[in-house]
């Protein structure tokens, strides 16, 4: 396959894996059998060298012509077609396969001069299983988020409670954004980036990624999602705990340990052999035996019980594939990095939602999360 990309490889991660190289803006991939180049800028030429592997040949983009030994043309050309006209010159290749997600300007005008782009979900599906090495990537990214739980907990358990319960930190009320941003704030003095952190209390942790809004309460449970970029590998961690400032509910109490033990489930039926569907089906069928079915209020057309997907793979991205979802039939293998992550939710009272991270083994799981699972601070 001979295969071309043009894109920022902070937010192509098959652009990262291939490359070994991040960048904020785009720059070309180009990959025939003949070996892997990137061909950057001038601004990025040096960086470039220093972190692309020895396998990808580094080129700049100004100097195509001379890269290649071509005689220079004189062309009024669009700058894209003539860069990529360079390296059809200079490969003898003029048919690629590209991601899905090329350009669509960039693709008709490649084909308007006889250039065959072709369109391909993944151009590195070997993402899909894990190396060791990435592994423990993404445990150090499960480590980031573990550190912004850790500022989380911290905050909660300082907190008191004002008469009308609400909790108090620093003389004022704390509120569902201020916890997010020291979570954040925590994460990235470690390494990381975090984007997209929910901290949902009460009743807003019912819509599964309602980031939170407000001032939080005692005695309700605060969801907590959180799923931090490693800066300098790229890869992700992704950690869900539920908690409760004070005594949890009877009702509430009840559904986290329905939660605990249909995760325990997954944990111990996940291995290789098995596929995502398995797993989620028999969770979901837990859930439903100890009274809780994913069920839709017809008046308010808002659903209760379990009603996402298990789990899905981590990596370069925060949402790979294979997933655990009713409908993937992809069978499991070693190295496959998914999270499992079991919740039930309710207009009535919120949300509980518990998640950990884990790589698959030979025989098992291995969990990259060793934060506590406790309910009550």
């Amino acid at each position: 396959m001979n295969k071309l990309i043009y894109a920022s490889s902070e937010r192509c991660a098959d652009l990262w894996y291939l490359s070994g190289f991040c960048a904020p803006d785009d720059f070309l991939y180009f990959q025939t059998e003949k070996g892997a180049v990137v061909a950057v800028s001038c601004l990025e030429l040096g960086r470039a060298k220093k972190q692309c592997p020895p396998t990808v040949t580094v080129a700049d983009t100004q100097h195509l012509e001379e890269f290649f030994g071509l005689e220079k043309e004189a062309s009024g050309e669009h700058w894209f077609l003539r860069m990529i006209r360079q390296v059809c010159r200079g490969t003898g290749v003029w048919d690629w396969t590209v991601p899905s997600s090329f350009p669509l300007e960039y693709g008709d005008l490649l084909r308007k001069a006889g250039i065959q782009v072709t369109p391909c979900g993944s151009l590195a599906p070997e993402r899909r299983v894990k190396s060791p090495e990435e592994v423990e990537k993404i445990r150090r990214g499960e480590q980031l988020a573990e550190v912004g739980l850790a500022q989380a907990d911290g905050m909660l358990r300082q907190a008191t409670v004002d008469r009308e319960g609400f909790l108090i930190l620093g003389g004022h009320r704390l509120t569902a954004e201020e916890l997010r941003g020291e979570v954040d704030a925590a994460i990235a003095r470690k390494g990381g980036l975090a984007q997209g952190t929910i901290t949902a209390p009460g009743v807003q942790g019912a819509d599964p990624h309602q980031a939170g809004t407000g001032p939080l309460k005692a005695n309700e449970p605060i969801v907590m999602d959180i799923f931090p970029r490693d800066q300098q590998t790229g890869y992700f961690g992704d950690l869900t705990r539920t908690r409760v400032k004070g005594k949890a509910s009877s009702v509430v109490l009840h559904v986290y340990e329905t939660v605990l033990a249909g995760q325990k489930k997954a944990l111990q039926s996940l291995r290789p052999g098995v596929t995502g569907a398995e797993i989620h089906t028999q969770v979901a069928e837990f859930f439903t035996q100890q009274g809780f079915p994913t069920e839709r209020d017809p008046q308010t057309g808002l659903y209760r019980g379990f009603f996402h997907g298990l789990g899905h793979s981590v990596g370069l991205e925060i949402h790979e594939r294979p997933n655990l979802a009713p409908h993937d039939p992809t069978v499991m293998e070693p190295g496959c990095v998914v999270t499992v992550e079991p919740g039930l939710y309710d207009p009535a009272w919120g949300g509980i939602r518990i998640e950990d991270t884990v790589a698959l083994t030979p025989t098992g799981v291995d969990n990259l999360a060793t934060a506590s699972k406790e309910l009550e601070l």
